[in-house]
């Protein structure tokens, strides 16, 4: 018997903060011109991992006055501030500062610009993934790979559909990416989901040697 889990997400083109200040939180730095990404809903204090804070504005670099980035512990404690006098508005990646001896459970990240917007947004803070309750969501990845935004495409024509398949491993690797549906700039992307199928993590669970995992990811697009 397989196990399949399917996961659904939508992506609008364009700004990636049209309504507002984005938050991000990615698994790992992306390295330069890689065209995915780790995003995850799980950060790890212990294990030496390169965890990043994404945040993004505007469409286009603008003097925003400069960004302040907070971390507040699962008792609400402010654990790291940090100030990037030089943010340009757009998206930028900066390191995740958790601080020491902060309290594990769900942190709260705040982005606050001088010209006065802010935003937060919540992530899962644990010592290792064991003591998250996300371990035992043994279908569901805490990171889960993203197809980074392809610039040559134009915002008019992110129209479409990506379904992708992935087999999971009983440590919770990925095996083997294979696309289904790819339908309007999902064809054009087709690539970028493979990528990202292999970036994506589950928690391990040992039952896979004899029921495979099979997941599923699905992305829509539309033009802003």
């Amino acid at each position: 018997m397989r196990w399949i889990i399917v996961l659904l997400s939508s992506a609008v083109a364009g700004s990636a903060a049209a309504e507002g200040i984005y938050i991000e939180f990615l698994w790992s730095k992306t390295p330069q011109g890689a065209i995915a990404r780790q995003e995850t809903r799980q950060f790890l204090t212990e294990g030496g991992h390169e965890h990043q804070v994404c945040v993004a504005a505007n469409a286009k670099e603008t003097d925003v006055g400069g960004l302040w980035v907070e971390f507040l512990d699962a008792d609400g404690r402010r654990v790291s501030l940090e100030e990037h006098a030089d943010y340009p508005g757009t998206k930028r990646c900066y390191p995740a500062n958790l601080g020491k001896d902060g309290a594990p459970g769900v942190w709260t990240a705040r982005a606050r610009l001088g010209d006065g917007r802010a935003q937060e947004r919540t992530v899962r803070v644990d010592p290792r993934i064991e003591d998250s309750p996300y371990h035992l969501e043994r279908g569901v990845p805490y990171v889960a790979g993203r197809p980074n935004y392809d610039g040559s495409i134009p915002p008019a024509e992110w129209s479409g559909r990506l379904v992708w398949a992935m087999d999971v491993d009983p440590q919770g690797r990925v095996t083997h990416v294979e696309v289904e549906v790819a339908e309007g700039v999902g064809e054009r992307i087709r690539d970028r989901a493979i990528a990202a199928g292999y970036l994506s993590l589950f928690p391990p669970d040992p039952a896979r040697a004899a029921t495979p995992l099979r997941a599923r990811r699905s992305l829509s697009f539309a033009p802003e």
